[in-house]
């Protein structure tokens, strides 16, 4: 396991307040981020500083682009058929895997006792899109098969139709709707 970033021993108000400065720097007076540090009774290196704040900046950049696909998603699904639908239901849920598995990935530099901590939630998060997935598959496969007893019904009225232009008796339309699987 990599050594921690001195950055890791940092209190919360303080390295919320260099993340803040970092995000109002845009990135950048890494120096002087540093000098502020130690002048706040920490000693961090420019280059720790710096590895910090190209690592939020990164993340930040990550969040602000899957933010941009779920509005995409959303733009998308406004005027979209169900089967579109679920087709991007299914896409933001393989999203939402990658995610978790970006998150399990990133607890790697976590102490082992956070990273076993840090287990449950992940395994919850993955059994909650388990079961999400399951409940769009099944939709999915109810909409499916709706849309093949439409198709049979129409055929069945189309057949019926015909039949009858053809001259067919009743009892032969009744037996034609029977064969197609639709009894009367």
């Amino acid at each position: 396991m990599p050594p921690r970033s001195p950055l890791d021993t940092l209190p919360e108000p303080v390295l919320t307040e260099l993340n803040q400065r970092l995000v109002a720097n845009g990135f950048s007076g890494y120096i002087a981020l540093a000098d502020w540090l130690t002048g706040q009774g920490y000693s961090i290196s420019k280059s720790s500083v710096h590895r910090h704040g190209s690592a939020l900046q990164a993340s930040m950049e990550k969040s602000i682009n899957r933010a941009r696909e779920r509005m995409e998603i959303a733009k998308a699904l406004r005027g979209a058929s169900d089967e579109d639908k679920a087709a991007l239901m299914e896409a933001n849920e393989m999203v939402a895997m990658d995610q978790i598995m970006d998150l399990f990935d990133a607890s790697a530099d976590l102490e082992p006792a956070e990273r076993l901590s840090a287990v449950p939630k992940l395994v919850r998060a993955i059994a909650d899109l388990n079961r999400s997935a399951i409940g769009s598959s099944k939709w999915k496969r109810e909409f499916e098969a709706e849309i093949r007893r439409q198709e049979r019904e129409e055929s069945a009225r189309l057949a019926t139709t015909a039949a009858k232009a053809e001259g067919v008796s009743e009892q032969g339309v009744l037996r034609i709707r029977e064969a197609l699987g639709f009894v009367v």
